[in-house]
């Protein structure tokens, strides 16, 4: 059976920023509050609340620059700037906890962060200063200095730093050298076009460093995610293509990087996209129907690889597509011979007002155990989208999880009555619900849905049927 056509949606809910309202970089989830972070080309961060969308404070008086990345971990914020610092946020009191300066000979720009709480590392990347780029390890214990800097894996600016989860095939594996390969890898990757996997707590570069690849392209984002128990790296340029790798083992069991695949700018910029006609599956007033979209969507830019939304039977990940007024298309991966990646979903500006985006998407955030989306663009609108709100299911690209009628392939026994509705939006908090939020965990109100509130609660049933395959498709990573 062919997968359902893409549905329609608009935002659950829109919030403008207060005048002057910054452009929306990156949407970044707090570690403890069920706020959002919002990064913008400023020396301050926005903490928004994810249900109304509403500022609650700013995170302001660490940086003098422009703040260049956000990074959490456990119960800590850190954010990196192009004024040389990095800074650790203490999210009660809204202060700079802890203020590092970079240096190598003089104050260097910090592009890039990454940060394990556990291993006490906090990392930075760096921009191209005198011909040198660098990746800084400071020992959150005493971060005057670094505790060791590796300055030849990249030769140019340095765009992404991640850590890669654990897997078995990293405890599996030895090196070269014999030794087994650390728990957990460092992904870096630069406008160089060079895509770096290293052992962050090893000091000697040359030692650390355990697996590259040149795409020979300009990288401006990347990322891992899992499919099928085995480790992915994507990768974005900053034309808009998207590469993605195998981390596998080599003849002599060293760490690969294998099976690179490119996916062209031209599968997601530039593409005409033909809407349904029905409309978009939330309820409209007469005058929204009377000012519903036209019948054709021009795609201008990629907004971001978002393997959590699916990742195809190939293992290629779901991506988000953006419009210059405010529409998103996300895309899954549909065939292989040729390369080619259709709508899974349309999710549309409307002309009333605090309905979606009016300018140009450059943030998204999935919210995986929730099913919400949250997106920012240039003109300062967050906005907050209810996956469980959408009239299909969102299609991933799987012919195992997109062909089953919505059913567990494992249970032979389940009947049709069985299949409950994915539960509608909930546009009310309950009466009894605490005020201050400050120390609770995610609320279920507008965006995210009182349904979600049963995640991880020992769901039966039907119910416990969907959660099934929400972890299959999901894979989180």
């Amino acid at each position: 059976m062919p997968p359902p056509p893409p549905s329609m949606t608009y935002a659950t809910l829109s919030s403008p920023l207060p005048a002057p309202a910054p452009y929306i970089l990156s949407i970044t989830p707090s570690p403890t509050t069920p706020h959002l972070l919002l990064r913008h080309p400023s020396s301050s961060i926005t903490i928004v609340d994810n249900q109304t969308l509403q500022p609650v404070e700013q995170l302001q008086g660490g940086h003098t620059g422009l703040i260049s990345g956000i990074a959490t971990d456990q119960d800590a914020v850190w954010s990196s700037g192009k004024d040389a610092r990095v800074v650790r946020w203490d999210e009660r009191s809204r202060r700079a906890a802890t203020i590092i300066k970079a240096s190598v000979r003089k104050p260097i720009p910090v592009l890039a962060l990454a940060v394990s709480e556990r291993d006490h590392l906090v990392i930075g990347g760096t921009e191209l200063v005198s011909s040198e780029s660098h990746i800084l390890f400071w020992d959150t214990r005493n971060p005057s200095v670094p505790a060791y800097t590796h300055s030849s894996t990249h030769s140019d600016d340095i765009t992404h730093l991640s850590l890669l989860p654990t897997t078995n095939t990293f405890l599996s594996t030895t090196s070269s050298s014999g030794g087994p390969l650390p728990d957990r890898l460092l992904l870096s990757t630069s406008t160089d076009g060079l895509v770096a996997l290293s052992n962050m707590k090893e000091s000697d570069e040359d030692e650390a460093v355990l697996a590259t690849d040149n795409w020979g392209q300009s990288i401006a984002d990347a990322g891992s995610y899992l499919h099928k128990g085995k480790m992915k790296i994507w990768a974005r340029s900053d034309m808009d293509a998207v590469a993605i790798w195998d981390v596998g083992k080599g003849d002599e069991d060293e760490l690969e990087l294998q099976n690179h695949i490119e996916h062209a700018s031209s599968l997601f910029k530039f593409k005409d996209f033909k809407l349904p006609q029905t409309g978009p599956n939330t309820t409209q007033t007469a005058q929204e129907e009377r000012q519903s979209k036209s019948q054709t969507l021009k795609s201008d830019y990629l907004i971001d690889v978002t393997p959590s939304l699916g990742v195809s039977k190939s293992g290629a990940p779901i991506v988000s597509v953006g419009t210059n007024e405010g529409d998103m298309i996300i895309q899954h991966h549909s065939s292989s011979f040729p390369s080619t990646y259709s709508p899974s979903s349309y999710f549309l500006t409307n002309p009333i007002p605090n309905r979606g985006h009016k300018d140009v998407i450059r943030a998204l955030y999935h919210d995986l155990s929730n099913e919400a989306i949250y997106t920012g663009s240039e003109d300062g609108v967050l906005s907050g989208w209810s996956l469980a709100t959408l009239g299909e299911r969102l299609v991933v690209g799987d012919p195992d999880l997109d062909d089953d009628d919505g059913r567990d392939p494992t249970d032979e026994n389940m009947d049709d009555d069985d299949e409950d509705d994915e539960s509608e939006i909930e546009t009310e908090e309950s009466d009894d619900e605490d005020e201050d939020m400050e120390d609770e965990g995610p609320r279920y109100g507008p965006i995210l849905g009182a349904g979600a509130s049963a995640v991880g609660k020992g769901r039966t049933g039907a119910d416990a049927r969907k959660e099934k395959r929400k972890e299959k498709r999901f894979d989180p990573y």
